[in-house]
């Protein structure tokens, strides 16, 4: 398989690589995210923590920027939002522009929660990183400004 890349001036550059290392980047990139979102021991569905991420980076926010934030429908946005009220971790008001909308943010607890996850993803990831050697976690840490381009979203 090409890779191919535009470059400042506009030149495409290509380099191989092959299609098994493609897959296998692919996939553990998506296990090592699906595993850090499991760390989770409250029963909130992954949903509803997406749901408060969204709501944190984007508050106040009304269910129509999270619905599309999300890439879901605003009754599905609607139904998890109630679920959030219903746990005390979000709060809904009046907008205080457009008083037909309401504005979504985090409470107190929601951002206590929020934090706790937090926390327990990183416990769990510092815990697996001590399990590396000093060789491995210098690798590691050597291509994260290479995975961090990776997610630049004006990368072509």
């Amino acid at each position: 398989m090409t890779v191919t890349r535009s470059t400042a001036g506009g030149r495409r550059n290509s380099r191989r690589i092959r299609h098994e290392d493609l897959v296998r980047l692919r996939m553990t990139l998506g296990r090592l995210g699906r595993v850090l979102r499991q760390q989770n021991d409250d029963g909130l569905s992954y949903a509803l923590i997406s749901l408060m991420f969204a709501i944190h980076r984007m508050q106040p926010a009304t269910a129509g920027d999270l619905a599309a934030s999300e890439g879901v429908s605003p009754p599905s946005v609607t139904r998890s939002l109630n679920r959030l009220v219903e746990l005390g971790l979000v709060a809904r008001e009046a907008d205080p522009v457009d008083r037909r909308n309401a504005v979504i943010s985090l409470t107190a607890a929601g951002e206590q929660e929020r934090q706790r996850i937090l926390r327990s993803r990183e416990v769990w990831l510092s815990d697996h990183l001590a399990r590396l050697t000093d060789e491995q976690l210098h690798a590691l840490l050597g291509v994260l400004p290479v995975l961090e381009l990776l997610c630049d979203p004006e990368l072509p």
